[in-house]
């Protein structure tokens, strides 16, 4: 018995009927779906790159295509490419390189069209250019990837990859592998591809395909043409009248007027006005969020196009397609609203700066700007704004304003005004730190940074302080520091390498603040105390610094005079004279508003006055270094305690009558008697740049003949006056039209009395606790400047008590 007589019986002819018409159907479909789709094979393959022979891949059959690709191996091994058995692109030849490697292949000839590498890991101009202009339909193109391709690649750079039959793009991530193979308008989901994600490794594995294909690889419909379609003349929809457009004057011949708005914040549209009509507002041409853009035809002086580009929501890439469309002389008038700098690309910033702006790179976040430019423009438009927005984008400051815009723009080879400067690096700052005040504030924020003042004087070049270290050791106030460090700046001469900012490790931000201000700057371990971080800046700066002459340091809140370095700078031929002086203090602790007036005076003192100091380098290296905790472990208001130079004495400062550091107002819980009486006062502080300090010859081994020189000039004070100041609380007047010496000769118990002294020194209006010595002293003499007048106050114990006249007598106590 037949298989057909056995069917018959068991299921009826109608039954076979029904299933040879279904098996026929299914096979007929399956027929229609694989030839829609493309007769395609592909295989994993692992290692088979094998080009000794000149070929590569696998044989196909008739009228199939061969490829194999291998896509990158991390950045150790690029990306092997082969098309029909021939190696197009591999890591032998070395002809790869970042992001999609790509072959675009004639889909009518089969032949290859280019080759080229896509860095869409900066930027995807170029493919989307390619793929739009250059690529035809129909075309072939085969993709491997290499190392990155995501990072940069847009929203339009993914819709294009659609257009090319890709299904899995919006899944492809920072460093996952990417293969590829699609046709310019294949339906998606047809394509042959294929993603690696990287997971938690730094880099996706690498993807290894082999296989044959038939073209169409499945559907294929027109593309439709991304050029934006401007607006004809014809079509344009011209809105109100505007007379003049808002010049307040007719523009001359060859000019026309035209009035630009950005608008304001989210809710006033911007404006466009050309020729007395308005051309884009709220009602007309579709005025919003973006870059609103007129093309003007220079000949006629009328728009020939009103169109804008959401760069907010959607890329700028068929802005990039109009500007490169512009005829030669087309003159363009964009403004900005909202925002459009989200997804304005680095390709069309480019674009605009050749038409004629000079800020098209700058604009940020909510950033406004408005531009009149023109095609073939040579140089820079001077009708050109932008308006910055805050640091967490408030909204800026309006643009608008009127132009008579002639039909051919003279472009300028320098910027016509000083660019509006944003200063990124320090809005980063303020946004990452609180409590920096002024320097935060956004009428600061995008102030340029001060760059390093140059030496007026040639001849001071060579001074050994303008090569000299200069460590500042910062404290709790931030705001001060940044004023010290901008004063710092500010000196003449100042090289910002030979700065250091000594921070404690627990504020990082003190070393960006150094960087920013072109410092360098020394991370210290983490201090208790001030004295701590003070000692170990000097170490840490004088390992660095071991051959410098000279240290200059700078404590906490101090303001640098003008003329800091200069005056420093005329002290040091002194310094190398005499062996018994360790340095120079900027800082006069009797420096008050009554205490101190002559800015070309200097004194030679016991003390060690700290605050604002430069010491010589052998000092620190002789006596100083192993004994910071021995000698210095103190604020240097307390004073320190250097080893003895000899027998007598330690060795002694200079110091000016007039300071070249203020120090803030004080403020804390630390002996806060003695130190707001002392920093909360009014100062004497110079103001100069150029001070020519004066009697300096005489601060060495004369310094003693020159106290002498001194007492014999001088006037006597009254002691009558002392008398009634100790018994009534009165201050001394010292009224004469004519300046002079004045001397006072007072009583002592012993060399280290001074507690007459302290009571005279009130009648002066100086404040000193009982607990403390006179500051200043010299062989048991205090200096001072007085109501103009110079004053000497002696005690009997001094070795100068010898040069007392006769006439003079020694006030006692009353």
């Amino acid at each position: 018995m037949t298989v057909l007589r056995k069917c018959r019986r068991k299921c009826g002819i109608k039954k076979i009927l029904f299933l040879i018409i279904l098996c026929t159907s299914v096979w007929y479909m399956g027929t229609v779906f694989n030839k829609s789709r493309g007769v395609r094979e592909v295989w994993n393959v692992k290692g088979s790159f094998n080009a000794t022979d000149g070929h590569c891949g696998t044989q196909c059959g008739k009228d199939q295509l061969s490829f194999y690709v291998k896509t990158g191996v991390e950045t150790k091994q690029g990306p092997n490419m082969c098309y029909q058995n021939k190696v197009i692109i591999s890591d032998k030849k070395k002809n790869y390189d970042r992001g999609m490697n790509v072959i675009v292949i004639n889909d009518k000839t089969l032949e290859i069209e280019f080759t080229k590498i896509y860095d869409t890991y900066i930027d995807d101009y170029d493919f989307l250019r390619d793929m739009k202009s250059k690529v035809n339909e129909g075309n072939l193109v085969i993709i491997a990837s290499y190392d990155e391709v995501s990072e940069n690649l847009s929203e339009d750079g993914k819709r294009w990859l659609k257009l090319f039959g890709s299904e899995v793009i919006d899944q492809v991530l920072f460093r996952d592998s990417f293969l590829f193979i699609g046709q310019k308008g294949l339906r998606q989901g047809y394509a042959i591809e294929f993603t690696q994600s990287r997971g938690e490794k730094l880099f996706a594995d690498s993807i290894e395909k082999m296989g044959c294909f038939t073209l169409p690889l499945g559907p294929i419909s027109p593309v439709e043409e991304m050029l934006p379609k401007l607006i004809a003349q014809s079509n344009i929809r011209l809105g109100d009248n505007l007379e003049n457009c808002g010049v307040t004057s007719s523009c001359e011949v060859k000019q026309f007027p035209v009035m630009v708005s950005c608008g304001m914040d989210s809710k006033v549209l911007p404006e466009i006005c050309v020729g007395g009509r308005m051309v884009m507002d709220r009602k007309t041409n579709d005025a919003g969020r973006g870059i609103n853009v007129v093309i003007v035809d220079h000949k006629t002086s009328l728009p020939k196009a009103a169109t804008r580009f959401d760069t907010y929501e959607k890329d700028s890439s068929n802005l990039d397609f109009l500007l490169e469309g512009l005829v030669e002389d087309d003159i363009i008038i964009a403004a900005v609203f909202d925002d459009a700098s989200r997804k304005l690309g680095f390709h069309t910033r480019e674009l605009l700066n050749q038409l004629g702006s000079s800020m098209a790179q700058n604009i940020k976040f909510r950033d406004v700007w408005y531009f009149i430019g023109q095609k073939g423009i040579d140089g820079f438009t001077n009708m050109e704004m932008i308006s910055y927005a805050g640091m967490d984008a408030e909204w800026p400051k309006p643009l608008k304003a009127s132009f008579c815009v002639p039909k051919k723009i003279i472009g300028s080879q320098t910027l016509p005004d000083p660019p509006v400067h944003r200063n990124l690096v320090r809005r980063e700052f303020c946004k990452k730190y609180d409590g920096y005040g002024e320097f935060c504030d956004t009428s600061h924020v995008d102030d340029m940074f001060l760059q390093p003042a140059d030496l007026v004087d040639e001849e001071r070049k060579d001074n050994p302080v303008y090569s000299s270290p200069i460590v500042i050791v910062p404290g709790l106030n931030h705001n001060a520091l940044i004023r010290t460090m901008e004063t710092t700046m500010m000196q003449q001469g100042i090289n910002p390498d030979n700065v250091l900012i000594a921070w404690d490790e627990k504020f990082p931000e003190q070393a960006e603040l150094a960087t920013m201000f072109q410092f360098r700057n020394i991370s210290l371990s983490g201090s208790l105390h001030y004295s701590d971080q003070m000692i170990k800046a000097i170490e840490e700066t004088a390992k660095m610094f071991l051959d410098s002459e000279y240290m200059i340091v700078i404590e906490e809140e101090l303001i640098l005079s003008p003329d800091f370095l200069f005056f420093l700078a005329q002290c040091t031929d002194v310094l190398s004279k005499d062996d018994t002086l360790l340095g120079v203090s900027a800082f006069n602790f009797n420096g008050f508003e009554e205490t101190s007036y002559n800015k070309y005076l200097m004194y030679k003192v016991e003390d060690f006055p700290g605050v604002g100091f430069m010491i010589k380098m052998n000092v620190y290296t002789q006596r100083m270094k192993g004994a910071m905790k021995m000698c210095c472990d103190e604020r240097s208001w307390t004073g320190w305690s250097l080893p003895e130079y000899n027998e007598t004495h330690a060795g002694y400062m200079l110091v000016p009558d007039v300071s070249r550091v203020y120090r803030h107002s004080y403020q804390g819980a630390y002996d806060e008697d003695y130190l707001t009486g002392l920093f909360n006062r009014p100062r004497e502080t110079s103001l100069d740049q150029h001070v020519q300090l004066q009697g300096l010859h005489t601060l060495t081994d004369k310094y003693d003949s020159e106290i002498r020189r001194y007492i014999k000039s001088s006037v006597s004070i009254n002691h009558i006056d002392v008398t009634k100041c100790l018994s009534n609380g009165n201050t001394i007047s010292l009224i004469d039209e004519q300046q002079k010496n004045y001397v006072l000769f007072y009583k002592q118990s012993n060399r280290e009395g001074f507690y007459l002294l302290r009571k005279i020194m009130k009648c002066f209006k100086f404040n000193i606790p009982r607990d403390r010595s006179p500051k200043n002293m010299y062989k048991g003499i205090l200096r001072f400047t007085y109501m103009k007048h110079n004053v000497m106050l002696i005690g009997s114990k001094s070795k100068f008590i010898q040069s007392k006249p006769e006439t003079i007598q020694i006030f006692k106590d009353v």
